[in-house]
């Protein structure tokens, strides 16, 4: 099989893990894979090191003819039957432009992966791409009624759920003894942005200074998002118990060395991965419950789900984790059986090789 994936944002991101896990797996099975990047970019320099990356698209924007141009000339270099894999609704459009070019377009299938939690667009340029698409496939069963809100006027059996994974990876070595004692270890790892409700957990924090923890919130963000944090911190009088390391190289070894892992975005999320990655250690897991979040885990059962933007109930479910190891073991085991029993990469694969093949 022929896969061609675009990869357009510039960020490195959840999406671009997603591919990059996918290409990896798809290449290990046999197929071809190939992966098309702007040019300058993280993501084309992280699936240049994999050997993945095998050529450069248009600059992007409403007057970008390149793109198209530049995949049609890939895909004539491609003998047989091709997927096309895209990861928004723009590049599906470029996919769509790009076939039409191709003197054989029957041969080329697309598919886009639909990552975010939003209705399905309504402007005509955007039904006409709708219309094009051989398959969309939803991350969450959220993802997908928030997108059928808009009733789109696309063929129900062309539309898929199927929830992310990652490849298991085992436990990782902790750089915390198995009996430490001492404060909690709370952790955060995300991208540093208002979405991501980073705000909402400092506060939290705020409200149980009295119990033994530290902090960790680790990843980037523009100063002007980071600074009023650090500063929010200070003025709770907790600035000394949190730690901000910034992007960390090894985040699995840091959830493994955490007590509690903590997501408490405000943004509804279509199906975050540092949610599997939590549960894949073993590590007990707050979170908001707006998004995909209860699809993963029930409540009190392998995580603790709380209203966003709310601290109380967040610092809440952080007390009720912190003042018992017992059940901070416990959601975390039931946690690990969970990845394991329900979000096995096999299960993911399968599926996405069964819509490629157009079943």
């Amino acid at each position: 099989m022929n896969v061609i994936h675009l990869v357009t944002n510039r960020a490195w991101g959840g999406g671009e893990r997603y591919v990059l896990d996918l290409c990896r797996t798809l290449r290990a099975d046999g197929h071809r894979v190939d992966v098309l990047t702007r040019r300058k970019s993280a993501p084309r320099e992280i699936f240049e090191a994999e050997g993945l990356r095998k050529g450069t698209i248009g600059p992007g924007g409403p007057l970008d003819i390149l793109s198209p141009v530049r995949l049609a000339r890939h895909l004539r270099g491609i003998e047989g039957e091709a997927i096309v894999h895209v990861h928004n609704f723009k590049d599906a459009a470029t996919a769509e432009a790009a076939r039409k070019l191709l003197p054989d377009p029957g041969r080329i299938r697309i598919v886009c992966t639909r990552h975010l939690v939003k209705p399905a667009p309504t402007e005509q340029s955007r039904v006409g791409v709708l219309a094009a698409l051989d398959a969309i496939i939803f991350v969450s069963d959220k993802a997908r009624q928030v997108f059928l809100s808009t009733n789109p006027a696309i063929d129900n059996a062309r539309l898929h759920t199927v929830h992310n994974s990652i490849p298991d990876p085992g436990r990782a070595e902790s750089s915390r003894p198995a009996d430490a004692l001492g404060p909690v270890k709370i952790l955060y790892v995300g991208r540093i942005s208002p979405e991501k409700g980073v705000d909402t957990l400092i506060r939290s924090l705020g409200k149980i200074s009295t119990l033994p923890w530290t902090a960790e919130i680790c990843g980037t963000g523009q100063a002007r998002h980071v600074m009023p944090l650090m500063r929010m911190a200070r003025e709770l009088g907790i600035a000394d118990r949190i730690d901000w390391p910034g992007h960390v190289s090894e985040p699995l070894r840091r959830m493994a060395s955490a007590d509690i892992i903590v997501l408490p975005t405000r943004a509804p999320e279509a199906f975050g991965l540092t949610l599997l990655e939590a549960m894949s250690q073993g590590v007990p897991v707050v979170t908001t419950d707006n998004g995909a979040q209860p699809e993963i885990i029930t409540d009190s059962i392998e995580g603790l789900l709380v209203a966003p933007d709310d601290p109380q109930a967040m610092a809440d479910a952080l007390r009720r984790l912190a003042e018992s190891p017992t059940l901070r073991r416990d959601i975390g085991e039931r946690g690990r059986e969970t990845f394991a029993g329900r979000f096995g990469y096999d299960r993911f694969y399968n599926d996405i090789i069964d819509i490629y093949h157009g079943h």
